[in-house]
């Protein structure tokens, strides 16, 4: 009987690409996933094995770390608000964070997050961004004004 609880994680490239592997055989197989793009993220695949699985297809555009790190932000005009944040996780583009209590985050605003990464140097940042998702309390913002790689950033979040 195959373990269906189990759910993998695929990573789509920008050709709409992504390699499957099950977790049982350890088969790989390439397949694109266009027909997903803007649907479902989650899919069952069953494997020539014989093994039943679901994948997470992934679309972002850089792969996104797990962190553990305090930081704060503040809204832009015309919004008004701020507070202390938890950053959830980290990506060249954007970032996840958690408030705190009662909140007027919307979809749209502008503001700006700082952080210090938890590296040796202590690395600070300081980036301005878009709101992207809100659910609850969690909150996905997106940086704007990136057109340089940051090199410390890029080295801090590898895999």
């Amino acid at each position: 009987m195959a373990n269906q609880s189990l759910i993998t994680k695929s990573f789509v490239k920008s050709d709409n690409g992504a390699v499957i592997v099950c977790p049982a055989c350890s088969a790989a197989k390439s397949i694109s996933v266009k027909q997903f793009r803007n649907r479902t993220h989650l899919i069952k695949v069953k494997c020539k094995c014989g093994h039943t699985f679901k994948v997470q297809l992934e679309f972002r555009r850089h792969y996104r770390k797990p962190t553990d790190l305090t930081a704060t932000y503040d809204l832009l005009s015309p919004a008004i608000g701020g507070g202390i944040a938890h950053l959830i996780n980290l990506s060249l583009s954007g970032a996840c964070f958690e408030v705190r209590g009662i909140h007027e985050l919307h979809i749209g605003q502008q503001g700006t997050i700082a952080f210090t990464l938890d590296n040796r140097n202590q690395t600070a940042f300081f980036k301005n961004v878009t709101i992207r998702a809100v659910k609850g309390n969690r909150i996905g913002c997106e940086f704007v004004d990136d057109t340089a790689f940051e090199k410390e950033l890029g080295f801090y979040l590898r895999p």
